[in-house]
């Protein structure tokens, strides 16, 4: 059985800004270049996965890698190093638009260029970490998609606390990132109105995650949340297996952490972003300006519940979100 939660949520801005003179981009062969940084491994078959979405949406569009197109990736695996490297890389490279995946990869890329057109997909607030402008008017050379999870990140602690009742602490797993900013402030408002105790920690390497874990996740009446974030999704089977292995109720940041054992996610489509991604990169190929695209927020979430975890952990579905369409997987 499958079913959907959707909550729907939109942004407003408005502010104009100027837009700098780019050069012309260096082509390949007569093609188009378009660079693809993503900030997960070249293994993880679930990004390959939306980076296919964004290619096929390119091919709909009229865009082949064997005619008038050339794709240029670079998989940094959450690591600042690699990103700071393969940014460099690219912006000597002059493409025609950079498509950029993951806060803290556009904030090094932004860091690089403020000509060459870029479209991002971020968990962050682009404008609270100063990616943009404005959501309507973005300003400068960047747009793209966001999630906001500042937003979200109470809705996290909230169905934690439905399905599991006496949790009282809860770890977060965070990066020091620019998009902590946005979601630990959310995540204690939501605490406080719930009467749960937040056990904030910061998380870089496998080691300090399982430290971490170790240190909280078996104690009595403690959940953890992992907000979405490169070091996570490297790291993403340690966390599920180590957060099984204290048998606690875990709240994940997207969709293929329960498809892989964790207990649940909510979190947006994320795959319909790389879809959206195209459209844009299609629209600055063919002229138009990031000044021209507004910033467009995630309209689409889903509640997803592993039910084999659940029942492992002896918790039972509540009836609301039955009621609500959670969609429920093996």
């Amino acid at each position: 059985m499958k079913m959907r939660r959707r909550d729907f949520i939109a942004g407003v801005g408005g502010i104009v800004a100027f837009w700098p003179d780019v050069s012309r981009a260096q082509q390949v062969g007569g093609k188009r270049r378009v660079a693809v940084m993503t900030n997960t491994t070249e293994s993880d078959q679930d990004e390959r996965s939306r980076v296919a979405t964004f290619r096929d949406e390119l091919r709909r569009l009229g865009w082949f890698e064997e005619t008038n197109i050339h794709l240029e990736y670079r998989w940094t695996a959450a690591s600042t190093d690699l990103a700071k490297k393969s940014a460099a890389e690219i912006v000597e490279m002059t493409p025609d638009v950079i498509f950029v995946i993951g806060t803290t990869t556009v904030s090094i890329v932004l860091e690089r260029t403020r000509s060459i057109p870029v479209v991002f997909v971020t968990g962050a607030d682009p404008v609270k970490v100063g990616f943009v402008n404005s959501f309507a008017n973005p300003g400068g050379n960047a747009t793209g998609f966001a999630d906001l999870v500042d937003t979200i990140s109470g809705k996290w602690l909230q169905y934690l606390k439905e399905i599991a009742p006496p949790t009282s602490r809860v770890l977060v797993l965070h990066t020091d990132s620019r998009a902590t900013i946005t979601q630990l402030p959310a995540l204690q408002e939501a605490a406080a109105t719930l009467g749960v105790e937040l056990l904030p920690t910061n998380v870089h390497d496998a080691a300090e995650i399982q430290r971490a874990l170790d240190s909280h996740a078996g104690e009595a009446h403690v959940g953890v949340i992992v907000p979405p974030s490169s070091i996570a999704a490297v790291y993403r089977n340690l966390i599920i297996a180590r957060v099984a292995q204290h048998g606690c109720p875990a709240m994940y940041p997207n969709r293929r952490y329960p498809a892989s054992g964790g207990l649940m996610s909510y979190a947006g489509d994320r795959v319909e972003q790389y879809r959206r991604s195209a459209l844009y990169v299609d629209r600055i190929l063919k002229g138009a300006k990031p000044i021209d695209l507004p910033v467009r927020l995630q309209d689409r979430f889903e509640l997803v519940l592993n039910q084999k975890t659940a029942k492992a952990l002896g918790l039972d579905v509540p009836r609301i979100w039955i009621a609500g369409g959670v969609e429920l997987i093996e």
